[in-house]
């Protein structure tokens, strides 16, 4: 069976957990891929005689484990002999279940003093039915963790580029095009994904446009496409769209959430909203379960009645609506009153050196946090970074993916 095929299905039945079904019966969680079995039958083969006096203790830390990286509403119980239900609120699809594989790899750990991927069985709750779960195993090459490397190592190249032709993403990255000002400019795309501080599993996809200046060979910030028409911002959405589809996964299959980088601008119009749910390879569907747009331009000129009626139209075709928010005296203020899943910040809009930049940090974090249940940090540069938005309050974190040709170009002033 090639990796991502789905597996077949298996019948479960969950013993002494009829509150635990109930509850999850009357939610939404085994259709968001947050339910998952792990498996402690590798403990249990090699205890032998000794399992019936070991199982206690494994128990318990199963329970332990749990309760370290699992969140007070979340649901786990015991459902077997060596079969453990968890399911997650606070993470979903594929981020949950790389939390599941955390805590059976710590268990595994800490009882065979090895952790081999032969040993870890997790199952995927598909569907509950009284007392029985219908479950299907997962292919654990399908949940990446975050990889740690220094910026000039962090290349455009992500596992979940497995599956996807090399010529098609050729054909859509990079896309130069002359701006109605005469400008001939170029954009590269890149994938980053976006860790989960509090789980340290990749939560989310972001695609991340790079817009270059060719003739200087100077970046582009997305702070200065405001001197761009509405035409040439336009296309450089509906260039992140066509990429973006490459990524979009198979329905009915647990996949990372994806995040647009998109205008603002472009989204006001009835035909920007439009090309979400008419570009080929990203159906409606899958725009509406796994796909966030997150509007880079919205500043203290923009609306506010508008911004709100823009993130409900938008909101109502994708997953859900974030918005950039600028280092500036009142970050927030032009996004107050909006109904957003998440607020982001750009790293790259962040200047001077490390110190200031953590100061600038922990200062957006401040100012932002408890407006949105998420508060994001993207294009970080080096892994300190990453835990300098932990403590400052960011709930997800993304490091700068760069293209070799990138490296050497500076951005624009």
């Amino acid at each position: 069976m090639s990796p991502g095929e789905p597996k077949s299905i298996e019948r479960l039945t969950a013993g002494g957990a009829a509150a635990a079904l109930e509850r999850l019966a009357a939610t939404d969680l085994v259709e968001r891929g947050c339910v998952t079995i792990i498996s402690v039958e590798a403990i249990r083969q090699r205890s032998g005689d000794r399992w019936t006096r070991k199982r206690d203790a494994v128990w318990a830390y199963v329970g332990k484990k749990c309760d370290e990286h699992l969140a007070y509403q979340d649901i786990r119980h015991r459902v077997g002999e060596t079969d453990f239900l968890i399911a997650m609120t606070s993470e979903e699809g594929v981020a949950a279940q790389a939390v599941s594989l955390k805590i059976l790899e710590e268990v595994l750990l800490f009882f065979l003093g090895v952790a081999d991927r032969a040993d870890m069985k997790i199952r995927a709750v598909s569907a509950i039915d009284g007392d029985e779960l219908s479950c299907s195993e997962i292919d654990l090459t399908r949940i990446a963790a975050p990889r740690a490397a220094p910026p000039e190592e962090v290349i455009a190249v992500s596992p979940y580029h497995a599956g996807v032709d090399p010529a098609e993403e050729r054909r859509r990255n990079p896309i130069s095009f002359v701006t109605a000002s005469g400008q001939n400019l170029r954009i590269d795309f890149a994938l980053q994904e976006v860790v989960s501080l509090r789980h340290k599993v990749t939560a989310a996809l972001r695609v991340d446009p790079t817009v270059t200046h060719i003739a200087s060979g100077r970046l582009i910030p997305a702070r200065a496409f405001g001197k761009l028409s509405d035409d040439d911002i336009a296309f450089i959405d509906r260039s992140a769209l066509d990429f973006a589809a490459l990524f979009a996964g198979v329905e009915g299959r647990p996949a990372p959430p994806l995040i647009l980088p998109l205008s603002f601008r472009t989204m006001s119009a009835r035909k920007g909203r439009q090309a979400l749910i008419s570009v080929p390879g990203l159906t409606p569907a899958r725009m509406k379960t796994g796909m966030m747009v997150e509007l880079i331009d919205v500043d203290r000129g923009t609306p506010e009645a508008r911004l709100l009626e823009v993130t409900g139209l938008v909101g109502q075709v994708c997953k859900g609506v974030l918005a950039r928010i600028q280092p500036v005296r009142d970050p927030v203020g032009a996004v107050r009153g909006a109904r957003l899943q998440g607020l982001t910040v750009d790293a790259g809009d962040l200047v001077g050196g490390d110190s200031q930049v953590a100061s600038q940090m922990i200062a957006l974090a401040a100012q932002a946090r408890g407006r949105a249940p998420a508060l994001m940090i993207h294009g970080l540069t080096s892994e300190g970074f990453l835990d300098v938005a932990g403590v400052a309050g960011f709930t997800h974190a993304s490091m700068k993916v760069v293209r070799p040709a990138q490296q050497q170009q500076q951005p624009a002033a």
